[in-house]
């Protein structure tokens, strides 16, 4: 088991990885367009561009997000329970996260499929939306992987305890 959260524990690594990578290049357009305006040459399409790398970024910091716990937690209701209720209320809240990540994931497979065979491409440059679309559901789908892997990492620390 420990095997299985480590590797997803390196996907989640890299992912972020590209993550940053993307938002470098969409900041260093940004920061190139608005300096090119000055000079009345803008560049085309930076905003279909940094729209689509916006969805790449947060979709691929979703699953180290996760997995660092680096969301909102709102843990008032929970903080005085046992141990055995919290992790129970922690593994029920990651089960319907999984079903409504992998929901997501399959929805989204589904829309690159159709952008695909129908051929949409952006106004501008006439990029393909589809890839934006595999990858969203690439991404999420890492994403159940990486709650089935906090459910993991549960057991993990209660065997340690035993």
């Amino acid at each position: 088991m420990s095997a299985f959260v480590s590797i997803i524990k390196r996907i989640n690594i890299w992912m972020n990885t590209v993550a940053e990578a993307v938002l470098f290049i969409m900041m260093m357009l940004t920061v190139v367009d608005v300096i090119l305006r000055l000079f009345g040459k803008p560049l085309v399409g930076t905003y279909e561009l940094v729209a689509v790398a916006g969805a790449i970024v947060v979709a691929f910091a979703v699953p180290q997000t996760s997995w660092e716990r680096g969301h909102i937690f709102v843990d008032f209701m929970i903080e005085k329970r046992s141990e055995t209720v919290r992790n129970t209320i922690f593994i029920c809240t990651r089960v319907v996260g999984i079903i409504l990540w992998a929901l997501l994931s399959y929805n989204l497979f589904k829309k690159g499929l159709h952008l695909y065979k129908t051929g949409e491409v952006s106004l501008t440059l006439h990029l393909p939306y589809y890839p934006a679309a595999y990858s969203l559901a690439f991404c999420f789908f890492i994403q159940c992987f990486s709650l089935v892997t906090d459910i993991c990492r549960i057991f993990i620390k209660s065997g340690e305890q035993a």
